[in-house]
């Protein structure tokens, strides 16, 4: 099994930096990333496995999140749902969820009271990425797979979210080898690493 991680910000994953392709923040850059990877490697077998940090409105600080279902939108919701892989193991770590994909951050500053309580129904976690990884991935036919650690409840400002991810990235990167570890117990593994 081939292996493609991605992540948007080296801080996420600094212990595995080495592994990974960072995206950036935000759909464009997802996009850019995500194409340009597909460019080099359409035509081998491989699953994309997104790893990074999400904020949540009621899941603890430090949870994992398997991502098994996106929903995107921007001020409203799209209705066609994006309904993830799973990979061939277990990842008793990690709770099922749902994750909402925006092109900004979902905070109370952007969106109204309404809205994020709206949120509360329809999404476990936010990110600014997935929507956009995923739908390229899928545009390729790859699988697409993604996990999510919770780094805030929306109430944090940018230094208190970066001291959270530098704090949350051990734990993600140890997740993320454990996943591999696990799967190699069934087929051998190969990381697509970054040129």
């Amino acid at each position: 099994m081939n292996i493609a991680l991605f992540a948007a910000v080296e801080e996420e994953v600094l212990n595995i930096k080495e592994k990974v392709h960072l995206c950036g923040i935000g759909r464009e850059n997802a996009t850019n990333a995500m194409l340009q990877f597909m460019q080099q490697h359409q035509n081998e077998d491989f699953t994309i496995m997104n790893i990074g940090t999400a904020g949540a409105h009621s899941v603890p600080v430090g949870s994992l999140i398997r991502v098994n279902e996106i929903v995107s939108g921007g001020r409203a919701f799209l209705d066609h749902p994006m309904l993830l892989d799973r990979l061939p193991i277990d990842t008793p770590d990690a709770a099922d969820g749902k994750l909402f994909s925006s092109d900004c951050f979902v905070s109370p500053h952007v969106y109204s009271a309404d809205f994020l309580q709206s949120l509360t129904e329809k999404a476990d976690c936010f990110d600014m990425e997935s929507s956009a990884l995923y739908t390229i991935a899928k545009h390729f036919g790859k699988p697409y797979v993604s996990f999510k650690i919770v780094s805030d409840h929306l109430d944090v400002d940018l230094a208190t979210w970066q001291t959270r991810v530098h704090e949350l990235s051990p734990r993600l990167c140890e997740f993320a080898l454990k996943t591999i570890k696990e799967l190699e117990t069934i087929e051998p593994v190969t990381i697509i690493k970054q040129p």
